[in-house]
């Protein structure tokens, strides 16, 4: 579905405090789950050996890693990996920033790819267009707490919307960037709900295995006056992410 393979690093960047360094390395290795979500870190007396420090500045570093919401600390017991289940609504104004504010999350949505192209069988119905009318493709990726939580591919109208990847490149938000092109404000006109196994470029991605199975959501987002802005199919990773269907009446497959 993704219009090319992409590729990202996980390394962790230089830090200016040895504590900082710490909370850093351990959380590469948790995004990339060496400590999966659920599991007991070691103990202190284990990572103060692993990062030759004192328990103090190892102290310092979980704190951080608890602020972030990357663990959580019981006392008693030891300190764990937080689960990462996001409840993700589909509602009549569907927005993931919203989505994530609720949940006590933070995240970013990147862009892997754009390009311009024709409607075809994918998107003219959807859009309400001819299949040779010319439309902007984008895939973009989310990720909460460094790890990717969700594909997505959508197409815009042209030339209505022209300048929507270089908006949201800019703005990191499809909100903010229809607002900029004009569009204040958009509805969720359709949602049908599936799943399915993934394709090895789509696992990859995502960071999980090709057997994890991941929810597909393929939607028509139309503007004030009814007219399409937005058509798309994400892909949502399943051990990360309960989707809830508002009052709305959404329909599933």
């Amino acid at each position: 579905m993704l219009n090319e393979e992409p590729h990202f690093s996980l390394q962790a960047e230089p830090q200016g405090t040895r504590w900082e360094a710490i909370a850093a390395d351990l959380r590469v290795d948790i995004v990339q789950g060496v400590f999966p979500p659920g599991s007991r870190l070691p103990n202190e007396a284990a990572l103060a050996e692993r990062f030759q420090v004192n328990r103090h500045t190892l102290r310092h570093a979980m704190q951080s890693l608890a602020r972030e919401g990357f663990v959580q600390v019981r006392h008693g017991s030891g300190t764990f990996v937080r689960e990462l289940v996001l409840d993700y609504a589909l509602q009549r104004r569907t927005r993931m920033s919203e989505n994530l504010a609720e949940a006590g999350e933070q995240g970013r949505r990147e862009l892997l790819s754009h390009s311009e192209g024709l409607a075809g069988s994918l998107w003219a119905n959807r859009l309400r267009l001819s299949p040779r009318a010319p439309v902007l493709q984008m895939s973009t990726r989310a990720l909460v707490r460094g790890r990717p939580v969700s594909l997505c591919s959508a197409a815009y109208p042209l030339p209505r919307l022209g300048a929507m990847a270089q908006a949201f490149a800019r703005l990191g938000s499809i909100t903010a960037a229809l607002a900029e092109l004009g569009v204040t404000d958009y509805t969720r006109e359709r949602s049908v709900i599936s799943s399915r196994l993934p394709s090895q470029q789509e696992a990859d991605a995502l960071a999980r295995p090709v057997t994890q199975p991941v929810l597909v959501v393929d939607y028509c987002n139309v503007d004030a006056a009814g007219v399409p802005v937005e058509a798309g199919r994400t892909l949502f990773a399943a051990d990360a992410v309960q989707l809830t269907v508002g009052p709305d009446g959404w329909e599933r497959s």
